[in-house]
C-alpha cells in the first residue's frame, strides 16, 4: 500500500505545474525585479479591475501601454538602453498573451489569487528536463521492478537461512547437541514446546514435520535464490493489467511460476559435470618425472 501511494504522489509531484506554469513564474519574478515587488501584470496593464477584466480591457490596456514603451521610440540612446526597452516591451507582449489565453490566464489567476510558490531550486532546475507523464511512469516501473527484484532476492536468502538455521537446530537437540547421527542408524521424534509440532529426524540428517497424517520435509533448497523474470513486478505488473483488462476477452496470461529443480540438485549436476573427465589415453612417465597422458586414438 506505501508502494503504491509513493507511485501516486510521484506521478502527482511530476504533473503538478506544467511548461506554462514555469512560464508565468519566470515572468513573474522578471517584472518584479524591474518594476517593484508589489507589481503584478494587471497593475503594470493598469486594469483596476483585476482578475475580472474583460478581454477588450486587456486589449485596450496592452495597445495603450505599448505605444509608451515601444523601442522604436527611443531613437538617441545608447544600445545597453535600447536592448533593455526592448526586453520589457517583449515581456509586455508576453503579459498581454497571457491574460488574452483563457486557459493561462486561469492559471495566472490561480497563483495572482493563491500566492506564488517558491519556485526556483529543485522546481527550477526540474524544468530544465520536465519529463511527461510516459515517461515518468517508465521510468517508476523500471525503478519499482528493479527495486523488488532485489528485495525478493534479499528477503529469499533471508527465509534460506531461516529454514537452514532451523532444521540444524532440530537436527541437533533430537541428536543431543551433536551435528552427528546416532550410531544405531535409527530415526528420532522430537516435539516442540513452543509450536506443539512432532518432528522426526532421519539418520541421514532430514528433518520432516509430521503433521499425522503425512511428512513434510523442511528442506531449505526449496527455495529458488534466484528470481527469475516471471517473479518480478516487470513480468507481473503488465501481466495483471492485461488479464484484467483484454484478459477476460482473450486467452489470460499465466501468472504461476515452476521451479523444478531445487538447489540442492543444481549443485549435484554441476558437480556431476565437473568430475565428468574425457577419456585418457595411455599414462606415460618422462625422464624428469612428470606424468602425461598419450592421444587415444
Amino acid at each position: 500500500m506505501r508502494l503504491v501511494f509513493a507511485i501516486i504522489l510521484l506521478i502527482g509531484v511530476c504533473t503538478a505545474w506544467t511548461t506554462e506554469d514555469y512560464e508565468i513564474f519566470k515572468l513573474n519574478d522578471l517584472i518584479k525585479q524591474d518594476l517593484g515587488p508589489e507589481t503584478t501584470f494587471y497593475s503594470w496593464l493598469g486594469l483596476t479591475n483585476g482578475p475580472s477584466s474583460t478581454s477588450s480591457e486587456i486589449k485596450k490596456a496592452y495597445r495603450k501601454l505599448s505605444k509608451v514603451l515601444h523601442p522604436d521610440k527611443l531613437s538617441s540612446v545608447s544600445k545597453k538602453v535600447k536592448k533593455q526597452a526592448e526586453e520589457k516591451f517583449s515581456r509586455l507582449s508576453l503579459v498581454a498573451d497571457i491574460l488574452s489565453d483563457q486557459s493561462r490566464k486561469r492559471r495566472y489567476d490561480y497563483f495572482y489569487a493563491k500566492g506564488f510558490p517558491r519556485w526556483k531550486g529543485t522546481g527550477y532546475y526540474y524544468s530544465k528536463y520536465r519529463p511527461g507523464l510516459i515517461t515518468t511512469i517508465i521510468f517508476i516501473y523500471i525503478f519499482v521492478g528493479t527495486f523488488h527484484y532485489f528485495a525478493l532476492k534479499i528477503n529469499r536468502k533471508q527465509d534460506y537461512k531461516r529454514i537452514a538455521n532451523i532444521r540444524n537446530e532440530i537436527k541437533a537437540q533430537a541428536w543431543g547437541g551433536s551435528q552427528v547421527p546416532p550410531l544405531d542408524g535409527s530415526d528420532r521424534k522430537l516435539t516442540s514446546e513452543a509450536s506443539g509440532k512432532t518432528f522426526i529426524v532421519k539418520s541421514t540428517g532430514d528433518v520432516y514435520v509430521d503433521t499425522g497424517n503425512e511428512l513434510h520435509l523442511i528442506n531449505e533448497n526449496e527455495i529458488n535464490l534466484n528470481p527469475c523474470f516471471k517473479d518480478t513486478l516487470f513480468f507481473k505488473l503488465p501481466a495483471i493489467t492485461y488479464n484484467a483488462s483484454l484478459g477476460r476477452f482473450f486467452t489470460p496470461i499465466d501468472l504461476s511460476v515452476s521451479f523444478d529443480k531445487p538447489q540442492e540438485t543444481i549443485k549435484e549436476e554441476a558437480e556431476h559435470k565437473k568430475s565428468k573427465k574425457k577419456p585418457k589415453g595411455k599414462k606415460m612417465e618422462l625422464a624428469n618425472g612428470k606424468v602425461v597422458y598419450s592421444r587415444k586414438k
